[in-house]
């Protein structure tokens, strides 16, 4: 047994009432403060070993064993014992130190033990065998991701597996700490450091920290399922598109229709097909008209010879904007790009090159009007097919002069044309409100330099036109026919073809439209 000074007892024995009140550190620290004497890790390793020095001499009292002269001397400072001691005495053990019979003080509750010096946690645990030390910032990071007030708190299998940690060990940890899935995501030693508001502060950002890493993960799911469905279409569709374009792709030649001209006043039509669905189909019988690819062929080109019909004289440009929906599915299985079923009038590779060859076919002729610059607006059913049918126009159109092919696979674009600036998107991703707003983020500069500004979108199947802070926002028709879900779930709207007229200096100065008589 080591031996003491009697300053040590005598402190140890001034200050013993508190073990049991506060740390060991803790109680180290405060005599070191008050005494000016030591450390408090010094102190605190005195008292430990005082206070097993305290029992060995209580043992040896309680059995009667022998104490010698300075066991005696360091009980009766220790107040073990208050009668006088001699050799003789200890030697016939007739008379006894009156022992100081109070269990109490000697009892710890604690579950663990935190060593603030080094961060770490020391917590017996029966499962072990043994006491298992954890460092601070595995500590709080086990409680913070056990916790419900962050995000959703991961189970005990969970925290087994991203921490290491064996899984019955951390069942019995948790339950010596009182951990629960309801409590905050603080340590009992944080919640006693911290001011409350910064606690608070604390616990809004950890929320947002989940929140980010629930949005990043959500969008690389879908970077990884986008990536699974092109590679699915790749195989299937897009081999079968490739080989039809090897053999039977040949140049031809158009002829330029002959309109009277304005050399005073230009102007540019912006013309849009959107949500055509090409590969659509429905039963007269169950939706109340007959739909496939040859209705569907038919109102693309008459209702476009209608409107080129209708121009007052010849536009300088046309602006098409294509995709936005062209195709009705886009994938081998026959649902949209996220996977939901649809009612088709051909197979998934029929559509697909039968619907490159309809858009060219659609090309041609306007371009008989005007120049065509064509621009795609990639929607929510045919995200990749679209893309395919972006790469196929730019193709058939490389080098050729009238006809030019935005390659870009954003689905929000601008056209600056005069004293305008267009911006052409599905509709599907924003709302409508916000597109004035975003036009003039992303294109800050051309929105400073125009004097109209508008957007063209698609998705409602239905014309709408709405003013919003300085911007003109129109919802353009659809060709498209009825199938079941569209029919079941009572959407009608006037099926048809619009287009405007864009001068060059006023702006939006007219529009055409051209229904779909059934």
């Amino acid at each position: 047994m080591r031996s003491f000074d009697d300053f040590t007892i005598q402190t140890f024995n001034d200050y013993k009432h508190l073990i049991g009140t506060m740390s060991q550190r803790a109680l180290g620290r405060k005599i070191a403060e008050e005494t000016g004497q030591r450390d408090q890790k010094s102190w605190a390793r005195s008292f430990q070993a005082m206070q097993r020095y305290e029992e060995h001499l209580l043992d040896k009292l309680q059995s009667g064993s022998k104490l010698d002269k300075g066991e005696i001397r360091h009980a009766e400072m220790l107040n073990l014992g208050t009668s006088p001691h001699s050799d003789k005495m200890n030697a016939t053990n007739n008379t006894d130190l009156d022992i100081v019979d109070d269990e109490e003080q000697w009892v710890d509750d604690a579950e663990y033990y935190y060593d603030k010096a080094t961060d770490c946690y020391y917590t017996y645990l029966r499962t072990a065998s043994q006491n298992v030390k954890v460092p601070g910032p595995t500590h709080r990071a086990m409680k913070e991701a056990y916790s419900n007030m962050v995000g959703k708190g991961s189970t005990i299998n969970q925290i087994a597996r991203d921490f290491n940690f064996p899984r019955h060990w951390f069942d019995e940890y948790r339950r010596r700490h009182g951990w629960t899935h309801d409590m905050d995501p603080f340590t009992n030693e944080e919640m006693l450091e911290n001011d409350p508001t910064e606690l608070v502060d604390d616990l809004i950002l950890r929320r947002r920290r989940i929140l980010h890493k629930q949005y990043t993960q959500k969008q690389w799911d879908e970077i990884k399922k986008d990536a699974q469905h092109w590679g699915n279409f790749e195989e299937t569709v897009m081999k079968a598109f490739k080989e039809h374009m090897e053999n039977n792709w040949t140049p031809i030649r158009i002829p330029k229709m002959k309109l009277q001209k304005n050399n005073e006043q230009d102007y540019a039509l912006v013309i849009s097909p959107t949500d055509f669905h090409w590969g659509k189909g429905g039963w007269v019988d169950e939706v109340g008209e007959h739909y496939d690819l040859e209705e569907a062929r038919k109102r693309l080109f008459e209702k476009t010879e209608e409107l080129v019909n209708r121009l007052p004289y010849q536009p300088e440009k046309i602006y098409l904007a294509t995709g936005s929906d062209w195709f009705h599915v886009d994938n081998h299985q026959g649902g949209t790009t996220r996977g939901t079923p649809q009612d088709m009038s051909g197979t998934p590779a029929q559509i697909l090159i039968t619907g490159c060859e309809l858009a060219r076919e659609h090309i041609d002729l306007l371009r008989q009007v005007a120049p065509v610059e064509v621009l795609f607006m990639r929607g929510n059913h045919d995200k990749h097919s679209s893309l395919t049918l972006m790469l196929y126009l730019s193709a058939v159109y490389e080098g050729v002069d009238d006809v030019s092919v935005r390659i870009d696979p954003k689905v929000r674009h601008y056209a600056t044309y005069g004293k305008t600036l267009i911006g052409f998107t599905h509709g599907d991703a924003v709302q409508h409100n916000a597109l004035p707003e975003i036009m003039a983020a992303e294109e800050a500069k051309l929105w400073g330099e125009s004097n109209f500004r508008v957007w063209f979108t698609g998705h409602r199947h239905h014309q709408h036109l709405k003013e919003l802070r300085g911007c003109t926002v129109y919802t353009l028709p659809s060709l498209a026919g009825k199938d079941r879900w569209h029919y079941q779930a009572g959407y009608i709207s006037q099926p048809g073809l619009a287009a405007h007229m864009v001068d060059k200096n006023l702006g939006v100065i007219g529009s055409l439209f051209a229904p779909v008589i059934k």
